[in-house]
């Protein structure tokens, strides 16, 4: 069988192997540093992985790959900041992941993938064809067709994986799931998230303007359509643009979803619909987002209506009257942010504050609040906190932080906590959500989880995957 058919036979059965262990039970082994690289050297990379990493005391960063010269040389110094006695200037630097694992792939272990959201499968799958680890910043696909092709790769080739929802790893997460499956709120059947994030913009960008003699432009855009370079997509601001972001829902789903998919069992939906949308600029993703997928019964759990809210109410403008200033735009005010109204009316009932951005599940018998990170769980009303007996804590926990986890798990530990095997079918939750606002009519589209495919609108699956630039293909 060629390697294409096997790669598809194995996407095809959604809860096959799983994956767990040291590389090919060969190069990494417990008494062995990690040889790491990092691939994507922004603002995640640089000041969230790298640290982590560095100073775990498991790994031996081995490169760095950015197309961006000045973003490497931010990781060298950030690298000297955590490892002063290190020689930050010997590892080693490579513009393109192709040419890294053109002529690193045997003397690396694992890779930290931060790159632009469009730029996340290809060298993911490198690296599994290559039999390296890998730990992908979420969402770890950009399409529903691209996630299932790289859980796939990485069940070939036997690798450990996580997907970056880092709060996977936190406590709130793990008892909102013994919460519930000790039936602290009976069945639960509304869920609603929710965001303070806005991934748009109401004005277009910028004329192009000459690129950064540092910047390898090209290989920066790889699968994506061609365009000049423009400052409003680099270093970051992509992530409020179709064909490099993933919405808003892309940003922020992945974390806020995260805990409700797993304290719910929520596995595919039967349907997700875009129930009001307001756009923004041309070629940006949306100002306001309202998308509601169905989950069907699931064994003795009933069935879930879940419900996404991002953008701004009403016509308010986004710009510096309603965002916070920094890299990171956030609505200013909660008044200002497109709350569900089931929230609003849980927070005037009970003269509660459940925060700028959470999920709520809804039980017969009171509700829970999730923080963003599955940092917190509350409880609505307070009171059914000393009403439900404490569960015990059946799940194990998370020693370390979500990178260590990784870590953890390739060195032969037990397998990392949101490997692909859990995440992908979570990320593609989140990825449905992008098709039903790329398909844009605001119709319920029925969603068939074992063949990957909507069932009554033919036309809504083009939205379902993407074609790649010549020479940057899965292929």
């Amino acid at each position: 069988m060629k390697r294409r058919e096997f790669i598809k036979s194995v996407a095809a059965g959604v809860g096959g192997l799983s994956v767990a262990g040291t590389r090919a039970l060969g190069a990494a082994a417990a008494d062995k540093p990690l040889r790491v690289a990092l691939i994507g050297c922004g603002d995640r990379g640089c000041h969230a992985l790298l640290p982590n990493i560095v100073t775990s005391g498991m790994a031996e960063v081995v490169a760095f790959v950015d197309p961006d010269g000045r973003a490497v040389a931010r990781a060298r110094e950030c690298f000297k900041k955590y490892r002063p006695e290190a020689n930050a200037e010997a590892v080693a630097a490579f513009a393109d992941y192709r040419d890294f694992y053109k002529q690193m792939a045997g003397g690396v272990d694992a890779v930290f993938i931060a790159t632009p959201n469009h730029q996340h499968g290809l060298p993911a799958v490198l690296a599994f064809r290559n039999g390296i680890h890998a730990y992908v910043e979420k969402p770890m696909a950009y399409t529903v067709e691209e996630g299932r092709r790289m859980l796939a790769e990485a069940r070939a080739g036997r690798v450990v994986t996580q997907m970056g929802q880092h709060g996977h790893s936190n406590e709130g997460a793990r008892r909102l799931c013994e919460y519930v499956w000790a039936g602290a709120v009976g069945q639960v059947t509304e869920v609603y998230c929710w965001t303070d994030r806005v991934n748009a913009r109401e004005q277009p960008l910028a004329q192009d303007s000459a690129c950064p003699k540092d910047l390898d432009w090209d290989t920066w855009i790889g699968p994506a359509a061609w365009r000049g370079f423009n400052r409003g997509l680099h270093p970051v601001g992509w992530y409020s643009w179709r064909g490099f972001g993933s919405a808003t829902i892309g940003n922020m789903g992945n974390h806020i979803i995260d805990p409700v998919f797993w304290a719910l069992k929520l596995g595919s939906p039967e349907s997700v619909q875009l129930a009001d949308f307001r756009s923004g600029a041309e070629g940006s993703w949306g100002l306001r987002d309202h998308i509601v997928w169905k989950f069907p019964k699931r064994g003795d759990l009933a069935p879930v209506e879940m419900h996404w809210y991002d953008g701004l109410k009403g016509d308010l403008h986004w710009d510096d009257s309603t965002w916070t200033p920094g890299t990171y735009k956030y609505i200013v005010k909660k008044e200002h942010q497109n709350l569900p109204p089931k929230v609003v009316e849980i927070e005037k009932k009970y003269g509660v504050d459940l925060g700028r951005c959470a999920a709520i599940l809804i039980g017969e018998k009171g509700i829970l609040c999730i923080s963003v990170f599955g940092e917190s769980l509350r409880f609505v009303p307070d009171s059914l906190r000393s009403a439900v007996p404490p569960p015990p804590k059946t799940i194990p926990r998370i020693r370390g932080s979500h990178q260590v986890d990784f870590m953890r798990a390739c060195l032969g530990g037990s397998a990392a906590c949101a490997n692909f095997d859990y995440s992908q079918p979570l990320n593609e939750i989140v990825l449905l959500g992008v098709a039903a606002i790329e398909e844009g009519s605001g119709k319920r589209l029925d969603w068939d989880g074992k063949t990957g495919r909507f069932t009554h609108d033919a036309a809504a699956n083009k939205f379902l995957s993407r074609p790649n630039r010549e020479g940057w293909g899965l292929s």
